[in-house]
């Protein structure tokens, strides 16, 4: 799992203490994701694989509802290609909980929005670069990192969002081994499921590659399809409460 981890812990959620000055149409799409947060229920099909290209087992396919509690938002539906038993479940929701230890601050807190500069203007869209705060990682240097961010003209919305690297970096791993870490891209792309509201991901792919103690290779890809959108209302607005900054990504 780990490019699942890599793509928690850079794209956590997009927040609403971007707001500053930024390019207006890039703060024009933000705003409307995040007033579209948590309104949508969907699937959300993993599938892993190795350096070779070879799949890790099969698809993992999961159920989020912001309309349930907390702890009942996730649901599994497939593991790893089979129907889950028990143990699988239990397996799963390790995961999660780990994942969930793992997740660093919001992607929307650590951007520097307000150092957006145009990287391209197309016929039919902006396509903006976005730095990392420093020191916004636990265990990333931010510097290595940049985010681009592709605002349709059209609609004026969020239609890619990627992470990538700017060169190569070293990184400490478990048993005091380093890794050269060689390359990261983590792309998501946006589609409209209603003409009403904001595209939502729709498809999102990682890939990264390293080398540890200058001794093996090691690396793999990811890719996260989202289906199945249903609209609901979220559980924290049954009780008019607002619950710190309001999320527009989550994966």
């Amino acid at each position: 799992m780990a490019m699942l981890v890599l793509v928690s812990l850079l794209f956590a959620l997009i927040s609403s203490s971007v707001y500053g000055a930024i390019p207006e149409p890039l703060e024009r799409a933000v705003a409307k994701l995040v007033a579209d947060a948590d309104h949508w229920a969907y699937s959300q099909e993993v599938n892993e694989f190795d350096k070779n290209g070879k799949s890790n087992g099969g698809p993992t396919r999961e159920r989020f509802d912001p309309s349930r509690p907390d702890a009942e938002q996730w649901s599994l539906q497939l593991y790893r290609g089979r129907i889950p038993t028990d143990s699988d479940i239990r397996d799963w929701q390790r995961q999660k909980r780990r994942e969930a230890k793992r997740r660093e601050r919001p992607l929307g807190e650590i951007i520097d929005f307000e150092r957006a500069s145009l990287a391209e203007e197309k016929p039919e869209a902006w396509v903006y670069r976005l730095p990392i705060k420093p020191g916004a990682s636990r265990r990333l240097p931010a510097d290595k990192f940049f985010v681009l961010m592709t605002v349709g003209k059209d609609r004026v919305e969020v239609e890619n969002v990627s992470v990538r690297t700017t060169e190569s970096f070293r990184l400490n791993g478990l048993a005091g081994l380093a890794a050269k870490v060689e390359g990261v891209e983590i792309n998501a792309r946006f589609a409209v499921v209603d003409e009403k509201y904001a595209a939502q991901p729709a498809l999102i792919t990682a890939s990264g590659s390293a080398r540890v103690a200058w001794l093996f290779r090691v690396g793999g890809k990811a890719e996260v399809i989202w289906t199945e959108f249903q609209r609901v209302k979220p559980y924290r607005d049954r009780f008019d409460v607002k619950i710190g900054d309001v999320k527009a990504l989550d994966f």
